[in-house]
């Protein structure tokens, strides 16, 4: 039953969850499971590929929080499907993953670290007091030599100051912020745009002034509703696309 769970790869910097929730995903979309079917539980799922159960169970709750499954108390974990008026962006697996499945290499460059006092926007869009620690990140990643996209992150010092020590021209944000339940991010919510490059942009992604760019505000939610990442991203227009996943209202 677990033999096509093959494509998990616990040696490359991909989230497991991330990698069994596309997999679980493609099985739903390619119909090997149907709607209606119950699919293996998180306990048969977590012993058979060797992986935690809070592993197999975010990639679970994503899927069910989006629509693809339902749990049905003392049955199991149904497929469905989304409700047809719901629109979901199915762009954001980890950019490693992305870019090998172009044929190139990825890596990122680590621009800053650092804490900072919370002016009082960012306090606010973080729902947060001013003056409260937050972690900068800024970051490059690039495609082979070619940089696609700058990151920067803000995430709560109280919630997710363990994240100093890690390297993370090398290590996955989201796969370390996974590791505890106050800092996993179970929820997000995305406000895409499209803009002119910025003087900074220009100087980052080795495009030309006013070229397009597609800017993505993303908001992560832990549990219980505390906001556990506050990022902006900037992607080159050129050398971007996004897969856009719709059920049209009947």
């Amino acid at each position: 039953m677990f033999a096509d769970f093959t494509d998990l790869d616990k040696s490359v910097p991909i989230p497991l969850y991330y990698q069994l929730k596309s997999i679980l995903l493609n099985k739903i979309k390619t119909g090997v499971y149907q709607e209606g079917q119950c699919i293996p539980t998180e306990i048969q799922l977590a012993e058979s590929l060797q992986i935690s159960r809070s592993t197999v169970r975010q990639a679970v709750a994503e899927l069910v929080q989006e629509g693809w499954l339902e749990r049905k108390t003392s049955k199991g974990t149904f497929v469905c499907h989304p409700e047809s008026s719901t629109t979901y962006i199915r762009s954001f697996e980890p950019f490693h993953q992305q870019v090998r499945r172009l044929g190139k290499t990825p890596h990122t460059e680590l621009l800053e670290l650092k804490v900072i006092e919370a002016t009082a926007p960012l306090a606010k869009a973080m729902a947060i007091s001013p003056g409260d620690k937050v972690i900068s990140m800024f970051r490059r990643r690039f495609a082979d030599d070619e940089p696609m996209v700058t990151i920067h992150n803000h995430l709560p010092w109280d919630i997710c100051n363990f994240v100093i020590g890690h390297d993370f021209q090398w290590e996955s944000l989201y796969e370390i912020m996974t590791k505890t339940a106050a800092s996993r991010p179970v929820r997000t919510r995305t406000i895409v745009s499209a803009e002119k490059a910025s003087s900074n942009d220009v100087n980052l992604l080795s495009i030309k002034p006013g070229a397009p760019i597609l800017c993505f505000q993303t908001i992560s939610y832990n549990a219980v509703g505390k906001i556990v990442d506050y990022a902006s991203s900037h992607y080159r227009g050129d050398s971007n696309k996004f897969e856009i996943d719709a059920r049209p209202e009947k």
